[in-house]
């Protein structure tokens, strides 16, 4: 699914026949955690990983969220044991169901505007600048 050519929230109700059960933000930009919230399903469980910078306040229409039961938990670094996480993060991802490399994309620092620009924009989500 390539969000610049789909609707997200559209595509993860179809495959899911109805709403995600569960659903992990790690970009901490405020339209992809409203993608996420709408896309739930009922007494689905949302969990937002991604660090947001102060003051970002997400769109979220309370009326539509309260009706799916759906909840929403903020998780801190200190809920994981790294110990135990990294080597399952490593297992996946060379299982290749862990791609986290496609979400990131380099800037020269020349272009560090842009990379501002494409993370708040969705066109990544994690802009790695190089100086």
């Amino acid at each position: 699914m390539n969000s610049r050519n789909e609707d997200p929230v559209a595509r993860i109700k179809e495959i899911t026949g109805g709403g995600a059960d569960y659903a992990l933000d790690a970009t901490g930009n405020k339209v992809v955690y409203r993608q996420m919230i709408d896309s739930m399903g009922l007494l689905g469980h949302a969990a937002i990983v991604g660090l947001a910078k102060p003051g970002t306040e997400p769109p979220v229409d309370i009326g539509s969220s309260m009706l799916t039961g759906a909840s929403v938990t903020f998780v801190l670094e200190d809920d994981a044991v790294p110990q135990v996480l990294i080597p399952q993060l490593i297992a996946l991802y060379e299982a290749g169901r862990f791609p986290f490399d496609r979400l990131i994309k380099h800037y020269d620092f020349e272009d560090i505007n842009q990379a501002f620009e494409d993370s708040e924009g969705g066109v990544t989500l994690k802009p790695v600048v190089t100086f």
